[in-house]
């Protein structure tokens, strides 16, 4: 190994702290077990990412994961990109840092802002012993507002550009530049606040913030499909919706308590934006408003934030007690141990936006990553099993090991199920022809 070679330190996420050396035949990334960093995080693919080195330089690629990986902050694509000290990797909720051998962070990667309400029972104003007052509430949202507003506009195209249209989306469909939309609801005991942002480049991003109640950050960032981005322009192609007046403002129902919208588009030529406190939406605002939080839910996969942590916390216990029903039987049939890790994998992402976790999630994640790992050791024997019957052209044989193989992952999205249905129709075929 070359001593120009940095070694990868891991900044935030599960395995913080723990350091990885590039072997020349190179090192994965991902949620399989099989991989040499091996992470339960629902946010990566099995195989996400690969780090090589390559003429005594390290390199990253993108191993056509789902949610794709970072350097430095921009979208690595299919592209490799050869790697620095100082680069930083993103993958999942994971930052891994390139420094020196045996080096440190060259500064502390920045932690979640930490959110006071002031809201404590010990502490009282002037006013007599009462709760802390609702320009408090409103400072904090306007603050929540203004980070999450910084964040969002990054994505936004500067307007007085010109607009381009992606290739992927067909003529027909009235292109969607870009969108911010942002929902706040606030009283003396807590804010929720809900932001989305598109931008023309396909890049969907929600933040979240349930404070202090949930005590709940999320955010998350997916890129659409050539169909998603259709869906979504589809979704602001009312014309009514731009027949709005800019500000709707009234009275609330109860004092001390805000309940707001605001929403930003620019489509084409036209841009849009409306304002609504305190009062009723417009039908046409609602309708478009709610088609919205669906579509990013379905889309981002945070449709779990609509339920209380307790109502999560009930629902991981569910899908665990199935995932381990699954797992005692994973002798009885082939399949059982895949919808085991299904339900394990289901209980875990109950619990990814639950703060603080419940005492026994460590035990969860740990059989989540023993039932992947089983699987994958089954799958392996299987597959060797049905290798040497192709092999020795066996075809009876390997008929019947490639369906235990099927069987053993049995999800379509799975590329082992892909490549072992394959094998078998190549099997079958020859079968036939004899």
């Amino acid at each position: 190994m070359s001593e120009n070679i940095p070694e990868i330190l891991v900044a935030q996420g599960p395995l913080k702290g723990n350091r990885f050396t590039v072997p020349e035949i190179g090192l994965r990334l991902g949620r399989s077990s099989s991989c040499e960093i091996s992470i339960p995080d629902l946010s990566l693919s099995r195989n996400h990412c690969l780090f090589e080195v390559r003429d005594g330089a390290l390199w990253v690629t993108d191993l056509a994961s789902a949610n794709g990986t970072l350097v430095n902050d921009e979208p690595l694509g299919a592209d490799s990109k050869q790697l620095r000290r100082g680069d930083r990797v993103t993958a999942g909720e994971t930052v891994l840092a390139l420094v020196e051998p045996g080096g440190e962070l060259p500064s502390e990667t920045p932690a979640a802002p930490k959110i006071d309400l002031g809201f404590q029972k010990d502490k009282r104003n002037a006013e007599g012993g009462k709760a802390a007052p609702m320009r408090l509430v409103l400072w904090i949202v306007a603050a929540l507002a203004v980070v999450g507003a910084a964040t969002l506009i990054i994505a936004t195209p500067d307007e007085t550009s010109e607009a381009k249209a992606p290739k992927e989306l067909p003529d027909a469909v009235p292109f969607l530049n870009s969108f911010t939309f942002e929902k706040v609801e606030a009283d003396a005991n807590g804010i929720y606040r809900y932001a989305l942002a598109y931008a023309s480049d396909g890049k969907l991003t929600v933040e979240i913030d349930d404070v202090p109640k949930e005590n709940r950050h999320v955010r998350k960032t997916a890129t659409l499909s050539a169909e998603a981005q259709e869906a979504l322009a589809k979704i602001f192609a009312d014309d009514e919706l731009y027949r709005l007046d800019r500000e709707y403002t009234g009275v609330p129902l109860q004092a001390n308590t805000l309940k707001s919208f605001s929403l930003h588009v620019l489509r084409g030529s036209r841009v849009f934006d409306v304002t609504i406190e305190n009062t009723q939406e417009p039908p046409a605002f609602r309708e478009a408003r709610e088609r919205l939080e669906t579509f990013s839910k379905n889309e981002l996969g945070i449709w779990a934030i609509q339920f209380s942590a307790e109502k999560l916390v009930e629902m991981s216990g569910e899908s665990r007690r199935a995932a381990d029903a699954k797992w005692d039987e994973r002798d009885v049939q082939h399949g059982n141990l895949a919808a085991a890790l299904a339900a394990y994998d289901e209980a875990v992402f109950y619990l990814e936006t639950v703060n603080p976790k419940p005492a026994d999630y460590g035990e969860l994640v740990s059989r989540r990553q023993k039932a992947a790992e089983e699987l994958d050791k089954r799958y392996r024997n299987q597959r060797f099993l049905a290798d040497r019957a192709i092999n020795l052209q066996d075809w009876a044989t390997a008929q019947r090991e490639l369906r235990i193989l099927c069987e053993l992952v049995p999800s379509a999205k799975d590329p082992r199920h892909a490549e072992a249905s394959a094998k078998l129709l190549d099997v079958e075929s020859r079968m036939k022809k004899k």
